[in-house]
């Protein structure tokens, strides 16, 4: 029986480890994915029997015909008292196939003997493969001490991943079980993690993404961007499976791009699989199957708490292991279909990594993707879906990394970056459009602030200059441009930095050096509206609404206790400003308004909250979001999660 190593986790004891996996942006929206899963319903859980407890650190799970093995990583790496074990399915006590052992953690099978992961003397940076006869005996080490990540059998060789930190380094190796010198199938830059096989090629994950090359030799492809930080790869005749932070992804090993599978709002842990289904873990202890094909989940075991770590799978039973000293298993049938509750949030897209704005019109929501790797930054996007959701719609590609985007009745409206002409600054970014419908996109206006913010009403456009560090940025502007054509005039210059940017029938507000000023439409005429501005400013008929920090933190960490903002309101026509809520954390970038409350969110509340607009308790609308952005319609909230990829949307 063959079985694939996950990414060891001996770190556990250190606290160190690999950077994260730089990530990348498909070409293309991610096809529609099963819906999103909140939390699992009541379910009658399968019983979990005991195989094994007492251990001190289990750790990795396999299972052949008969038998049940596993890895104990004992009390630390230098205390050499770890274990690899082996228990009848039918019962009995475990056997010891294994003793002395440092930390023994990834475990594989083949016909004879069993295979695992330890630590050598210089366990910190090195660790050796190891193998034992199912029957027992000598075990004997048969790589030789490098930094592998993960391993992999069949039926003539051992294959591992490596990485090499001080090189900044990895590679796939392979050498033959009875011995030899190893071989390298690929090697590039930064760590290869995760190690699956099939009968002619090894699959692995780095950072340009899921990776494949021949057993046989030759040069490896790319099938797969590396988004959301891939892990727990798996390879089946036809497919390959991986988990992405909260996403269950399938690629065809003849397709052009990945799917997802499964979408769900929490990060998954521990993927497994059998001929028909996979299996994972959610993050609050439940243990799920899906079919390969698609379909609703159903929630088999539940057991909040219980720090699940591997699981495998046979013909009747999925088993696991915890790092509380746990060996267990449940049958495969069973369990109960998760039943989506429509109240709580579901997903309108997903796995659009880089989306970082959105915005409605009456029908559909229109988003951006920003591909900020510089071989990458010009392959921006601009899509649309309709808000009862569907395929999403590419507008635009192609993009120097679009963002800030607005509509009107029959365009979408957005802001280039471009390229950086100096640090921190982007003066070739540029005003951007294209018809809703689609076509080619228009420049309206070129060599721009890259980091401009953009409101449009029915004749004009108007963004901001942020100005030039070399003038301290006391250099901004505030231009619009007639839609019809023309050139960019500007309405207010001498501008500190100016931000957010709205407009209404006779004014345009923005905010700038910490107040906010108004210039009216019909004259030009440049007042400041209020002494004690901020940002995410926008307008209803009667009001003004904006945010603003009070406190900053007094310490190099974001600290919640530290920092406070408040949201406040005036009235068009003048007046004191008023305060509608206190904030924790810094303040929100954006904020929403339907005809009667103001939405926002706070990282430091993780949600959306809701206050009236004449002020009073704000009170949580979406619980345990940290949403990006925010739009309200008369009926529905619509939110951006940008580091998952997702736009979600619930009745208000």
């Amino acid at each position: 029986m063959k079985r694939v190593y996950r990414v060891a986790l001996w770190l556990l004891f250190f606290g160190v480890g690999c950077a994260a996996l730089p990530t990348s942006i498909a070409p293309s929206p991610v096809p529609r994915s099963t819906p999103l899963v909140v939390t699992p319903p009541p379910i009658k859980p399968n019983l979990a029997v005991t195989l094994a407890s007492g251990q001190i650190k289990t750790w990795d799970v396999s299972a052949d015909e008969t038998d049940v093995y596993w890895t104990d990583c004992g009390d630390n790496p230098d205390a050499r008292n770890g274990r690899v074990l082996r228990a009848a399915k039918a019962g009995g006590a475990p056997v010891a196939l294994a003793a002395n052992e440092r930390c023994p953690q990834a475990i594989a099978l083949d016909a004879t003997h069993v295979y695992w992961l330890a630590g050598d003397s210089q366990f910190i940076t090195h660790k050796i493969i190891r193998r034992v006869a199912k029957t027992g005996g000598a075990s004997e080490t048969i790589s030789p001490a490098q930094d592998i990540r993960s391993f992999a059998v069949d039926d003539a060789n051992v294959y591992w991943t490596l990485c090499d930190l001080q090189r900044n380094a990895g590679a796939l190796n392979t050498m033959p079980k009875t011995g030899g010198a190893p071989v390298a199938l690929a090697a590039g830059k930064g760590c290869f993690f995760d190690l699956a096989l099939d009968a002619t090629h090894a699959y692995w994950i780095e950072e340009r993404g899921v990776m494949r090359a021949a057993k046989a030799g030759g040069a490896p492809q790319t099938l797969a961007p590396a988004q959301f930080h891939p892990r727990a790869l798996l390879a089946d005749a036809t497919n390959l499976y991986w988990l992405a932070d909260q996403y269950v992804m399938r690629l065809g090993k003849t397709d052009a791009a990945p799917s997802v599978l499964f979408a769900g709002q929490e990060s998954f842990a521990t993927l497994a699989q059998d001929a028909t289904h996979l299996f994972w873990v959610d993050a609050r202890g439940t243990i799920l199957k899906m079919a390969k094909t698609g379909g609703a989940p159903v929630a088999l075991v539940e057991m909040p708490g219980k720090n699940f770590y591997a699981l495998a799978t046979d013909a009747q039973n999925v088993y696991w292991t915890n790092l509380a000293g746990g060996v267990l298993r449940a049958e495969k049938t069973g369990g109960a279909p998760v039943v989506l509750d429509p109240n709580l949030p579901q997903p309108l897209v997903v796995a659009q990594e880089g989306l970082n704005s959105f915005t409605l019109d009456a029908t559909s929501v229109y988003w951006t993707r920003c591909r900020y790797e510089p071989e990458k930054h010009t392959h921006g996007s601009v899509y649309r879906i309709a808000q009862t959701g569907g395929t999403p719609v590419l507008l635009a590609a192609d993009q120097a990394c679009p963002k800030n985007i607005a509509a009107d009745a029959a365009e979408v409206y957005w802001i280039n970056e471009g390229a950086e002409t100096s640090p921190g600054e982007y003066r070739n970014g540029a005003v951007m459009r294209v018809a809703k419908t689609g076509g080619a996109p228009q420049t309206l206006a070129a060599k721009q602030d890259g980091h401009a913010n953009l409101a449009v009403d029915d004749a004009f456009v108007y963004w901001t200059d942020c100005g030039t560090g070399a003038r301290n940025f006391q250099d901004g502007a505030v231009l619009k441009m007639a839609k019809a054509g023309g050139v960019p005039q500007t309405l207010a210059n001498a501008q500190k930095c100016p931000g957010s940017v709205a407009a209404d029938a006779t004014n345009v507000y923005w905010q700038s050096g910490g107040k906010i000023f108004r210039a009216d439409k019909a004259t030009g005429a440049l007042a400041t509206f209020v002494e004690t501005g901020g940002n995410a400013i926008t307008l209803d008929e009667t009001h003004v609404y904006w945010t603003r920090t009070e406190s900053a933190s007094r310490t190099t960490y974001r600290s919640c206790a530290d920092e406070r903002s408040v949201l406040l309101r005036a009235a068009k026509t003048g007046g004191a400003s008023q305060p509608l809520a206190q904030i924790a954390g810094f303040a929100p970038t954006q904020i929403a308004l339907d005809a009667t409350s103001v939405y926002y969110a706070t990282d430091c509340t993780e949600g959306i909250l809701r206050v009236a607009k004449t002020g009073g308790e704000a009170r949580v609308s979406v619980p345990r979001q940290n949403a990006n952005g925010l739009a309200v319609n008369a009926t529905r909230l619509y939110w951006s999660v940008s580091a998952q990829g997702l736009l979600l949307h619930r009745a208000k």
